[in-house]
């Protein structure tokens, strides 16, 4: 049974025909065998204490050593490349002509060729290059080797070197030193093969060896 308690006294007075009431139904119903039950109101019971379990420690990350890498776009790899291309030709070219110029202090171009494997042409080419001359050739018409065909085939060997010397605009100085040979020989080629070479011009422009910066 609920009570509403009031300190308004006629708010009370006004409820006290439906508690008598209420009260007179009660008493019939307990007289008809009927039962009144209380029940219990509701109890609060406290939630179980929680056990949470202890904080975890996250570990430390390792700090580890990123290389360093740079970045290098196509165009600049290329570019190295090629610069180290050219760095290591340069390399190349100037151990072959120190080679080329020791073997020429004590060798005729002839023992070069033999020594090197490379052709007379090239060999004179970096001796131009480089400044520097090997040694000439002694001829000498008594030796086994110049006689008969072995001597006729370097002759006209010799006769199409004259020539070219001649095209390019060598003097008959510098063409008897590049071909190895006596003034003797030299002019013996020259009636022998018919080459009209001209001797040294005076002018503008003479035949000569652009020396090396």
């Amino acid at each position: 049974m609920i009570s509403y308690i009031s300190n308004d006294l006629n708010m009370v007075k006004e409820l006290d025909p439906q508690r008598h009431e209420l009260a007179l139904q009660m008493e019939a119903f307990l007289e008809k065998g009927g039962t009144i039950e209380v029940l219990q109101g509701p109890s609060f019971v406290p939630p179980p204490v929680r056990h949470d379990p202890p904080p975890t420690v996250k570990a430390k990350p390792v700090n580890r050593a990123i290389p360093e890498t740079a970045y290098i776009d196509k165009i600049t790899q290329r570019d190295i490349d090629r610069e180290e291309r050219n760095a290591q030709r340069a390399k190349d070219k100037a151990e072959l002509m120190e080679r080329i110029r020791k073997l020429a202090e004590t060798m005729t171009y002839a023992q070069a060729v033999e020594a090197t494997g490379m052709p007379r042409r090239s060999l004179e080419r970096i001796a131009v290059e480089g400044g520097f001359k090997f040694k000439p050739a002694i001829v000498n018409s008594r030796q086994p080797h110049l006689r008969g065909a072995a001597s006729e085939e370097k002759h006209a060997k010799d006769a199409e070197r004259i020539k070219a010397f001649k095209e390019i605009g060598l003097s008959r100085n510098q063409a008897i030193n590049q071909l190895g040979v006596t003034f003797k020989t030299f002019n013996m080629l020259l009636a022998k093969f018919n080459i009209d070479y001209p001797k040294r011009r005076a002018g503008p422009n003479p035949a000569f060896f652009a020396k090396q910066q």
